[in-house]
């Protein structure tokens, strides 16, 4: 429910489909729900690690330390607050529903080809909004998945949302699934499975491209190179990904040519980097220099125009003002104790430990790269895959590496001296 749900109902507003919540909201509480009436039935040990105390860390200190500037400072706090003062426990909550789970090695690779599945869907629809095929498609899905930010006069170039309801968090999408179709190369065996992992590759490629947004096919390469040093492998499959890139800039280059006219790329120079830079030292820096420690509890102060709270595209930037310093240094540690546990997994005798492991460090790679550029973590559906991929590595850690049986030969009767009494 989570791995399909969340990302193909995201862009569906609160009051669209169910009252009060949104339906991915929805979705969690009734998977959370069936998680606790699980546990208190059979009562399971659950295991800490180091992965688990550290996203934990993250995401209580996260939610408390904007609740107590808040509190202290007397403000009031409405719905949309208290929303963005709690968003980390959200991620916590995911995160913990995937990280108990004890799944075989088949059902695993269920979920995994059931994400894939979902991102297959996502990319199609960003395909097609793209390039209005057939005419009205895209009328018709802006219609039922519409987009988070309305348009303004500086989106000339139109970008597709999908059912995720940002660009960028399509962009990110099609390009951490693109990294776990090409792990979970390294493990296919069969046909079938080989041509399946390439066409996901393919589409999420397209997707990424389609998406018009730099940051994620920069996250690519960096992720790619990453899975593929990590396993001491380079599939065939990332020929088939290169020679696919260039067919898809070929197709969709009118809309890629009017991106780059718009960003006015040339001689390193990008204007929109040039904007969010601009941005950053005008409005937020010298505002976010007065809270340093603990920020302004997610609350933009009054020196920031309202015209630029939805612009501070970065990701360090919007935990600077959740939580200050203390909040960027919990999202630095969170990081480094994953990524040291993805590695550990590198020499692994269990094969989907050495694969989650390979996965979870390319989506690192992909935080740490977008989110100088957009706030990643923010984005339903896609904070909610980088937790899903976090849980599954700690449920891993949990299960003891499966060695293949030894066979014993039987022990052969000694022989009985003759003469000797029985």
């Amino acid at each position: 429910m989570l791995a399909a749900g969340v990302p193909l109902t995201e862009a569906l507003g609160r009051d669209t489909v169910i009252p009060v919540l949104r339906p991915n909201e929805a979705i969690l509480l009734m998977v959370l729900a069936g998680l606790v009436l699980h546990h208190l039935w059979t009562r399971w040990a659950f295991y800490y690690n180091g992965i688990d105390i550290a996203v934990a860390i993250f995401a209580v200190g996260c939610a408390l330390i904007p609740w107590l500037v808040l509190f202290l400072a007397q403000t009031p706090m409405d719905f949309d607050t208290w929303r963005a003062v709690l968003g980390p426990l959200q991620f916590l909550t995911v995160y913990l529903c995937f990280a108990q789970l004890r799944l075989s090695d088949r059902d695993l690779q269920r979920l995994l080809n059931l994400t894939l599945l979902v991102s297959v869907i996502v990319g199609v629809i960003a395909i097609m909004e793209l390039q209005d095929f057939p005419p009205g498609a895209r009328a018709m899905f802006l219609s039922i998945f519409p987009s988070d930010r309305p348009l303004t006069v500086w989106d000339i170039v139109y970008r597709p949302t999908s059912t995720l309801g940002v660009y960028g968090a399509v962009g990110a999408f099609g390009a951490l699934n693109f990294m776990l179709a090409l792990t979970l190369a390294r493990r296919s065996a069969s046909r079938r499975e080989h041509a399946w992992l390439t066409a996901v590759m393919v589409v999420n490629l397209g997707s990424m491209v389609a998406s018009l947004t730099l940051a994620p096919a920069a996250a690519l390469l960096l992720g790619a190179a990453t899975v593929m040093w990590y396993m001491r492998h380079v599939p065939r499959q990332i020929w088939i990904g290169a020679a696919t890139l260039a067919v898809a800039l070929i197709i969709l280059w009118p809309a890629v040519s009017s991106r780059i006219d718009q960003q006015q790329l040339g001689l390193g120079n990008i204007s929109t980097l040039d904007a969010r830079l601009r941005n950053w030292q005008i409005y937020f820096l010298p505002v976010l220099a007065e809270h340093p420690w603990i920020g302004t509890g997610t609350i933009l102060p009054g020196d920031v125009p309202p015209s630029m709270w939805d612009y501070v595209d970065n990701e360090y930037l919007r935990i600077g003002f959740r939580a200050g310093l203390v909040g960027v240094g919990l999202l630095i540690s969170m990081l480094s104790v994953v990524g040291s546990s993805a590695w550990g997994c590198r020499n692994s005798a269990d094969p989907w430990r050495r694969t989650l492991g390979a996965v979870v460090l390319a989506t690192l790679m992909t935080i740490v790269v977008t989110g100088f550029t957009a706030e990643y973590l923010n984005f339903g559906g896609l904070s909610q895959y980088i937790a899903m991929m976090f849980g599954l590595l700690a449920g891993r850690l949990r299960v003891e590496a499966k060695s293949s049986p030894v066979l014993m030969r039987a022990p052969q009767p000694a022989a009985i001296p003759s003469g000797a009494t029985t």
